[in-house]
């Protein structure tokens, strides 16, 4: 049944007796190959042999191993010089020379050599085969033994294996730099998203150390990737060690590099090497740029220095560097937070000079904050002082929105007045998204009050359900 079935091939015949092997022993794994000894030559039974004596060496079957290699050999399944190497290794760590040194005489007299090729279509078909672990096996049979393997194949085993053993990608990253060759870029950024999520930060360092003192990263983009990947491993010493080294070699670090190097300063709350590196900055002839300006801001806005968020506001004004929302978002959301109100209006009058599109999030912004404080008055003053060039819609359905829930409906009343009166053309939409966004009100008092008026009056065209509803609760 075994053999006409179906049609066997290397990789899962391969991986079924090596797990085989590890479970019941060589005596199994025997049957099985005189079973399908006459399969074909669709089998690469030099490979299955590796496979199988690496499998019982993992299980320290290390006799069974030894067997193996010559019953397998007499079958017409040959080992070749990985699968001796193998048993040998096995040997030599049980610390039994005698019998390593037995093996390693019978893969001179009998062993075959390996095919480059053969290994590569195997390690590439397990990968395809998402068989990771089993590829993972493999190559380090391979690496370990120092066979010939191509740097694609290296490649694809860091981003695969990475993903289940990051020690053993790490292991595989070394040996292609040990060779005098690299990973690719993509290859080691994967590799080290895999070290950071691991915690393996030491690991990581180690390895970049391996290719800084070669010489073997010498661009922006490549000290940027070393300082970024440190920073987000909380090896902040090291980041910063490596930046003083770029600098040492005349080289320019880069915007990038700083900037990676000052948010992990912030997230760990370290402020005042963070205020060190930003005069070094200048120092050093390095301009900040806007993520640069974006991280100081937010930080500082978040532990509530306002001082500090002012200046660095004002600087990257006079510097020509133009604020995005994050900056606007930042710094109107703290000073509202200390109830600075007329400041954080004239921070949103700023965007309004910048770019109309931008200055419209920003008055959602500052429409929120204020809301969140109670501020009402002062947010329907910005609200009446916005210019026409200005999209006010959803910040006007957000203050009526606020005004509901907080059961202030008169006022939510008279500002409904004013937008029909001042914003006819946007009026009607603004109502269709107020009813809309009434269904997540905590109280329906209020609600019902603001619906009665808005029905009674024919400012709104359709309020049947929630007419249903009012209904319903008061019958």
């Amino acid at each position: 049944m075994l053999v006409t079935a179906t049609e066997l091939d290397t990789v899962g015949f391969g991986v079924f007796v090596k797990n085989v092997g590890r479970r019941a022993g060589l005596d199994e794994v025997l049957r099985l190959v005189d079973a399908v000894h006459h399969q074909g030559d669709s089998i690469n039974r030099s490979l299955v042999a590796a496979m199988v004596v690496d499998g019982l060496c993992r299980e320290g079957r290390i006799e069974d191993a030894w067997r193996a290699l010559e019953d397998m050999r007499l079958r017409g399944w040959k080992p070749d010089f990985v699968a001796y190497r193998i048993v040998s290794e096995g040997f030599r760590i049980a610390e039994r020379a005698d019998e390593e040194g037995k093996i390693l005489k019978q893969k001179r007299k009998l062993g075959i050599a390996p095919r480059k090729v053969d290994y590569t279509e195997l390690l590439l078909a397990l990968v395809s085969n998402r068989q990771i672990s089993e590829a993972k096996e493999m190559a380090e049979a391979i690496v370990s033994g120092n066979f010939p393997i191509d740097d694609d194949v290296l490649n694809v085993l860091v981003c695969s294996v990475s993903e289940i053993d990051a020690d053993a990608a790490i292991m595989f990253c070394k040996f292609m730099i040990g060779q005098g060759r690299l990973p690719s870029t993509e290859v080691l950024v994967q590799l080290c998203e895999s070290l950071c999520k691991n915690k393996k930060g030491d690991e990581m360092w180690e390895m970049f150390k391996v290719l800084l003192d070669r010489g073997c990263w010498t661009s922006e983009k490549d000290y940027h990737l070393v300082v970024s990947f440190l920073g987000k491993a909380g090896k902040v010493r090291e980041a910063y060690d490596v930046i003083k080294e770029i600098k040492r070699k005349r080289l320019d670090p880069g915007i990038s590099s700083y900037n990676s190097l000052m948010v992990t300063l912030c997230r760990n709350d370290l402020l005042r090497p963070a205020k060190k590196l930003w005069d070094e900055m200048f120092t050093s002839g390095c301009s900040p740029n806007l993520q640069t300006y974006n991280i100081l801001i937010t930080k500082f806005a978040e532990i509530g220095e306002t001082g500090e968020v002012q200046q660095l506001f004002d600087h990257m004004l006079q510097k020509g560097v133009a604020p995005d929302g994050a900056t606007y978002t930042s710094v109107i959301t703290m000073l509202c937070q200390e109830n600075k109100y007329e400041q954080a209006e004239e921070i949103f009058n700023k965007s309004v000079v910048q770019d109309p599109k931008l200055a419209s999030s920003v008055l959602t912004v500052l429409i929120l904050a204020l809301c969140k404080q109670g501020s009402f008055k002062a947010a329907l003053s910005v609200m009446f002082s916005v210019p026409s060039n200005i999209e006010s819609s959803n910040s006007h359905v957000i203050l009526l929105k606020f005004l509901t829930d907080a059961e202030e409906i008169e006022m939510a009343l008279e500002h409904i007045k004013w937008i029909k009166r001042c914003c006819s053309s946007t009026f009607q939409g603004i109502m269709n998204e107020l009813m809309a966004s009434l269904s997540t009100s905590a109280s329906l008092q209020p609600v019902t009050k603001l619906v009665r008026y808005l029905h009674s009056q024919g400012l709104v065209d359709e309020v049947g359900p929630w007419m249903k509803m009012i209904e319903n609760v008061y019958a």
